[in-house]
């Protein structure tokens, strides 16, 4: 049986000297913790927050993420598509996920807000109702996702290929819609 971490604030940790207790871990806080390189895998995170921490090229292998938020988190490489899809929660409020693995993840109605997503994978991954605020898109790929009623309009930089996605429903601005018509040559002015 795993041990089990509750209501624990935890600040400043080099896991990669100290290394990571794997557990439960419920309704916990990580403040400028870091974690890159680790595999945090088969660890339980449920309503914990991570503030300021270092998950660059971490693998999250049978993770859970039950209601995660990453606030201020450097992600860039982590490889999110091994976590646990059952329960799948997360929302993540200026973070940079450039280069981060989110293949074939359930994200439905996830939130990002004020991120760096350029080229993160989201190959078949379900984005429905997902909401893209003032994010940077640049060479993200999308293909064989499911984009419905996803919310783009703030978002920069990205390319949609409206013939390999799912997008009924999705919402773009005038400013940007340049990104859907790339494929076909389309100058928009």
């Amino acid at each position: 049986m795993s041990k089990l971490f509750l209501d624990e604030d935890y600040k400043g940790i080099d896991y990669t000297v100290k290394g990571f207790p794997v557990g439960e871990y419920d309704n916990c806080t990580f403040t400028d913790c870091l974690f890159p390189k680790l595999h945090i895998s088969n660890a339980s995170f449920l309503e914990c927050e991570f503030i300021d921490c270092n998950f660059t090229n971490a693998k999250f292998g049978g993770t859970t993420l039950n209601d995660v938020r990453f606030k201020g988190c450097k992600m860039v490489g982590a490889d999110l598509s091994v976590c646990h899809d059952f329960m799948l929660s997360l929302s993540f409020d200026d973070c940079v996920l450039d280069l981060a693995n989110c293949y074939q993840l359930n994200l439905s109605k996830t939130h990002f807000k004020d991120c760096s997503l350029k080229e993160a994978d989201f190959t078949e991954s379900n984005l429905s109702e997902a909401v893209f605020t003032n994010c940077d898109l640049k060479g993200t790929t999308f293909d064989s996702t499911n984009l419905q009623k996803t919310d783009f309009r703030t978002a920069i930089q990205y390319v949609i290929d409206l013939d390999l996605n799912r997008v009924k429903g999705a919402l773009f601005s005038k400013e940007d819609v340049q990104g859907l018509l790339t494929k076909y040559g389309v100058k928009v002015s």
